[in-house]
């Protein structure tokens, strides 16, 4: 057979790689049954290759192995393991070189390994001579190699093309060697007695046992390893093996969720565990961090953790393929998972398998890809012995497994800061940073996500920048000033998430995405179909958002009640690239607007708390849409939207942030030249100022509140299609009531009589409108009370009381009895004030007006204790704080602490006492231009110096104190 083929000229082989690519029929061989040889394949072993080829690799391997194990000669008194092992490595050499017929050849390598290392364990114990039994066992091994040697000497000498065409005849000589070698292999255990079962450990096992065994001899057989590593690895690796990285060294904040999942990965029972969060929340570094306290705590042996890079895995195929190289398992094919769950399951030494950024494969692909990722997991997931620690920038845990899920979060401010910090010194090289409150403004800016804040503060760090001018560069450049890298920058890693294929494959949830873009704070489930009228499936949009971990889920898990969001990062990356068009941008606009205009109501409506409620549910989202209206072309129901919003937080949370704009924006529609409804935008004007002057009241700023009421009052009177007198009336009243609140004019002055009898005229002018002429009874008699003129405000005030009780107002009617009762409180009648005052505080608490809800309850504590009931006052202070401390309101916040102190004080608790006059005095300071504020800082000062010089609290000391003002 050798010569029938010797008259074929032979041909020099091209060095290029495509050198096949256009074959000829003269450059090949037509063999029997009709197959062709290419002039390739006949010199594939060619010595004189471009590259090295696979025998010159082997060889020059088998001779650094043959130099690891040669350096044990002098630890191990065995003068014949020389000799034994050297035909073992030959016939590793040979094996090597057999690659025609290599899925045979690899099993008998691995078994070779193994004999190697079964017979240096039999005979490493020192200062030991081996016995004639053991030597006579090894030399018959030894025989049973140099036999194998032989029939591998006999392949080796054919032909590359010959081995082709008898790959049958050479198989079967493989497997009788492979036979051969087994029950040698077989004979030499049972004789020794040896407990280890080559055939179900890999050669990984078996040298960590010897090394654990014997650790006399741990830099011999560390050479051995680093050896026999670099002679089985593979040189058809389905995939380029990538080394774990190393742990971050900036890493603050997760310890406990570390230290949770440590927990986890002890039990085989809990050892599934996946980590979920969006992209740049740190998932990878928890996981590493995780991997190396495992290996501390000798939870897994080091060599026994795997790290699986799944970010090019977008198909099973690839998965399957980057699993077994990062596994460093050698299979004939790589189109199944067969081998790699047998070799798994071939030893039970509890191996780690961290799949990192597993979204790749199991959000690229199709449905079926993902079912196919599916089955993949459940197979790893049935070998008790490996944990699985899997990482996803996604909102779910993948697959049919029941999985250990840990959502990752923000970091928390304390956390956020350290990191900041840190990086920042390191880019800067220990440049020093201002830690003031603009650092932590950034870091809410940025979301506090870690991915985030190390970008940013390398960005501060390298150019020296402060955190005030980064949250500059931030509000107006957003994520692209956070470069990185390719693989790090914060717009790379949102583009990512946005591509995968489970979001192309949904049009509206690029539509979803958008618009929750434009809501800093997120919506609800319930109030989504509002600002997303147009996406058709809400709920498959929100699925597949969160699959993606472009949106996240926050709540008691019901669809309705739970809050949807965007990360601040991905809001930036959203609206500072053009990535949401006009079209949404208006439509949300506009939904903002119909919104706040659907819950628009006063505080004597039914519904005004339930619009209450609403409005807060989405009160950041609408300030921050409103602010983004125009002042020279806002759009329709704009300026309106503006105004109603500005009058619930002068009920609610005053702010002049708001209102300011909306008087500003009303003005400019009001100067407008083409103007063609003069009398709505001169009204819209008008209210406005009201709106402005009512929040400027509620936060002490009384006197720019007096001008405000008095331009409105102006401005209703002079509407261009004639007075509004109920609206004018209300503005009067308003500045009735600051007026007399600060004290600026007597109780006797014409001035302030004067607007009294305006107020009440203009309200009640037409006399068919009860609802009006009750309201202008109740400002005639305010000023009653203000004039101590007790018995006509409680006459003037119970007539508006029926109107108000008979119509349904409980806003009115709470005003009336708070009135009522502070007038038994003039003559000291505390005990007949009470009921009326807790009359009130129930109308309040069905208005929903926070204003209301703090005076009545505030005046019921002072009258408590005017009677010494202090236990009793005591249990209403917790609701009464947290509604003075709502409306944000200076005054208001330090009244109510001075009479908490001066509670304290009567409960003779000390401690209590001088750090509620502490509280108090900060924000009487805080005011300490107007009068209540200043004469508050005196009381608290003057009390806290009696408190400060005793140790004890007595009657007679607290007899001292100065009482809080009001106290009736």
């Amino acid at each position: 057979m050798t010569g029938c083929f010797s008259w074929w000229p032979r041909k020099e082989p091209s060095a290029t790689k495509n050198s096949t690519e256009h074959e000829t029929p003269s450059t090949a061989i037509a063999l029997e049954g009709g197959k062709a040889l290419s002039e390739t394949e006949l010199h594939a072993g060619d010595d004189r290759q471009v590259t090295p080829g696979t025998t010159q690799y082997a060889s020059e391997t088998a001779k650094e192995f043959l130099k690891a194990l040669e350096s044990m000669s002098d630890p191990m008194p065995v003068p014949f393991l020389k000799t034994f092992l050297t035909v073992a490595v030959k016939v590793l050499e040979a094996c090597q070189e057999a690659s025609a017929i290599e899925e045979n050849v690899k099993d008998l390598q691995e078994r070779v390994y193994s004999i190697m290392l079964v017979v240096v364990n039999s005979t490493v114990t020192p200062n030991e001579k081996a016995s004639v039994e053991l030597r006579e066992r090894i030399e018959k091994f030894q025989s049973v190699l140099a036999g194998i040697l032989t029939d591998l000497d006999k392949i080796k000498e054919q032909r590359k093309w010959l081995l082709l065409i008898f790959r049958d005849l050479n198989k079967d000589r493989v497997n009788r060697c492979v036979g051969r070698l087994a029950e040698a292999l077989g004979n030499f255990q049972l004789a020794s007695q040896l407990r280890v079962e080559t055939s179900q450990l890999r050669v990984e096992d078996l040298l960590a046992k010897i090394k654990a065994e014997h650790s006399t001899l741990r830099p011999q057989l560390d050479r051995i390893e680093d050896e026999v590593k670099k002679f089985s690895q593979p040189h058809n690796a389905p995939h380029p093996r990538q080394d774990m990285p190393s742990p971050h060294h900036i890493f603050y904040g997760r310890e406990s969720l570390v230290n949770d999942i440590i927990s986890l990965l002890r039990s085989e029972k809990t050892s599934r565990v996946c980590i979920t969060g969006v992209g740049g929340m740190g998932k990878t570094s928890v996981a590493l961090a995780v991997a190396e306290q495992a290996v501390a705590e000798n939870i897994f042996s080091n060599e026994y953790v795997f790290w699986v890079p799944c970010v090019e895995a977008k198909s099973p195929d690839l998965l399957r393929r980057i699993l077994y190289a990062q596994l460093r398992i050698t299979a004939k094919s790589y189109d199944s998972l067969d081998m790699l769950v047998t070799d798994l399951d071939a030893s039970r030494q509890r191996r780690l398998l961290l799949l990192d950024n597993f979204e790749t494969p199991w959000l690229s692909g199709s449905g079926r890809d993902q079912a196919e990722i599916g089955d993949i997991l459940v197979r790893l997931a049935k070998l008790p012995h490996i944990a699985l620690l899997v990482t996803m920038t996604s909102g779910f845990s993948p697959g049919r497994i029941e999985w250990q899920h840990r959502a990752l979060q923000a970091l928390d401010a304390d956390a956020a800061r350290d990191t900041f910090e840190t990086k920042y010194r390191d880019a800067g090289g220990d440049l020093e940073l201002n830690t003031g409150p603009e650092l932590d403004t950034l870091l809410a800016a940025i979301g506090h996500i870690p991915l985030a804040i190390t970008l940013m503060a390398a960005c501060g760090g390298y150019q020296g920048a402060s955190p005030g001018a980064l949250l500059r560069e931030w509000e107006s450049a957003g994520t692209s000033m956070m470069a990185g890298d390719e693989t790090r920058s914060m717009d790379e890693t949102i583009r990512l998430s946005m591509e995968r294929s489970v979001v192309q494959s949904n049009p509206e949830a690029f539509t979803l995405l958008a618009i929750l873009s434009m809501l800093p704070a997120g919506t609800t489930g319930q109030n989504l179909s509002w600002w997303a009228p147009t996406v058709t499936s809400l709920l498959a949009a929100v699925g597949t958002l969160r699959k993606a971990a472009l949106i996240e889920f926050e709540g008691d898990r019901h669809f309705e009640t739970s809050r949807v969001f965007v990360r601040p990062t991905i809001q930036s990356y959203m609206g500072h690239q053009d990535r949401i068009s006009a079209e949404i941008r208006d439509q949300v606009h506009d939904a903002c607007y119909n919104f706040v205009l659907r819950h628009k109501s006063i505080p004597d409506d039914h519904k005004f708390k339930a619009d209450l409620e609403a409005i807060a549910s989405e009160e950041i989202n609408i300030q921050g849409l409103l602010m983004e209206i125009p002042v020279d072309a806002p759009r329709p129901n704009a300026v309106d939207a503006l105004i109603a919003f500005s009058l619930y937080q002068s009920w609610t949370k005053p702010s002049t942030v708001v209102a300011s704009h909306a008087l500003e924006v009303a003005r400019a529609v009001y100067d407008n030249p083409q103007l063609t409804d003069c009398d709505a935008a001169a009204r819209r004007v008008a209210v406005a100022h009201q709106a402005l002057g009512r929040s400027l009241y509620m936060l002490d700023r009384y006197d720019e509140a007096c001008s405000h009421f008095e331009e409105a009052a102006a401005r209703f009177k002079d509407l261009p299609g004639g007075a509004d007198l109920h609206s004018a009336g209300e503005a009067a009243m308003d500045l009735l009531d600051t007026w007399m609140y600060i004290g600026t004019k007597f109780i006797s002055d014409p001035e302030l009589k004067s607007l009294a009898r305006e107020a009440q005229a203009h309200l009640s002018h037409d006399e068919t409108d009860k609802y009006h002429v009750a309201r202008g009874l109740l400002g005639f008699g305010g000023f009653l009370w203000w004039s101590r003129r007790r018995d006509e405000a409680l006459e003037t005030l119970s007539a508006a009381k029926a109107i108000f009780e008979h119509l349904g107002c409980p806003a009115s009617s709470a005003k009336c009895l708070h009135y009522m009762a502070r007038s038994y409180g003039l003559d000291n009648q505390f005990t007949e004030a009470l009921p009326i005052l807790q009359d009130a505080s129930k109308n309040a608490e069905q208005s929903g007006e926070v204003l209301l809800m703090c005076c009545t309850r505030s005046m019921m504590v002072a009258y408590l204790m005017n009677l010494g009931s202090y236990e009793e006052a005591s249990t209403i202070f917790p609701r009464l704080l947290s509604l003075a401390q709502a409306m944000g309101s200076p005054l208001a916040i330090g009244q109510n602490l001075e009479l908490l102190a001066y509670n304290c004080a009567a409960m003779m608790d000390l401690p209590g006492a001088r750090v509620a006059y502490q509280g108090a005095q900060i924000q009487f300071t805080k005011i300490e231009s107007i009068k209540m504020g200043e004469e508050g800082v005196d009381r608290c000062s003057e009390n806290l110096k009696m408190l400060e010089s005793i140790t004890e609290m007595d009657e007679d000391i607290f007899s001292e104190l100065i009482k809080p003002y009001p106290m009736h």
